[in-house]
């Protein structure tokens, strides 16, 4: 099933209607949905204006679950319905107060959905790395798998300071305070002067 084909039946939208929508006939549609022609560049502009979706490459190509599950997003949020809702407290002082509070009736499910999509986006990327013809990740990603499998609190810590190290100290919001010990210790800049010793630039 391509993209378009999955975008049209997640947005309960007839296919005669999207034909319609956007001026070609039910059987030119048809012919796009079997891969029995590609859509045309002006077509593509009008699925993505009709259905909010930016990526154009998404209409004519299988889809990745991480892809379904950003449709289904955009979808949700379209369709949401929001209502302003009071709600009544006590402050400190023991006086009641009541405040008005937004509510969205797909906020639960689309934050859900963002969270599972994250885990599809990994495993996605993993299979990448692992089905990669020359393998070169192959022996890192196990050795990984094996520590976290082993559940050794002090190897974990190593392994999470590492990564942690390479992947994400030198970001613009600065360390992250579950980290703020071992660099109170000069861990990472002892990491530092290590890799400049053996010549190695992370």
């Amino acid at each position: 099933m391509i993209g378009l084909q999955f975008i049209a039946d997640t947005f309960h939208m007839e296919y005669k209607t999207v034909a319609e929508a956007i001026g070609v006939s039910k059987q030119t549609f048809q012919d796009w949905i079997k891969e029995r022609r590609k859509i045309p560049q002006p077509r593509l502009e009008q699925l993505s204006k009709l259905f909010g979706i930016e990526d154009q490459t998404l209409f004519q190509k299988e889809l990745f679950p991480s892809e379904k599950s950003e449709i289904l997003m955009i979808y949700l949020t379209k369709t949401d319905e929001h209502e302003e809702i009071e709600l009544t407290g006590v402050d400190d002082e023991g006086y009641e107060y009541t405040t008005t509070e937004h509510y969205s009736h797909n906020r639960q499910l689309i934050e859900y959905i963002h969270d599972e999509q994250k885990k599809e986006q990994l495993i996605e990327q993993l299979e990448v790395l692992v089905n990669n013809e020359e393998n070169e990740n192959l022996k890192l990603i196990e050795d990984v798998v094996t520590i976290i499998q082993e559940q050794n609190r002090n190897k974990g810590i190593v392994l999470e300071l590492i990564l942690y190290y390479l992947a994400h100290r030198d970001n613009e919001w600065g360390i992250h305070p579950n980290y703020a010990k071992y660099e109170q210790k000069q861990f990472f800049e002892k990491l530092d002067k290590l890799f400049e010793e053996t010549g190695i630039k992370p």
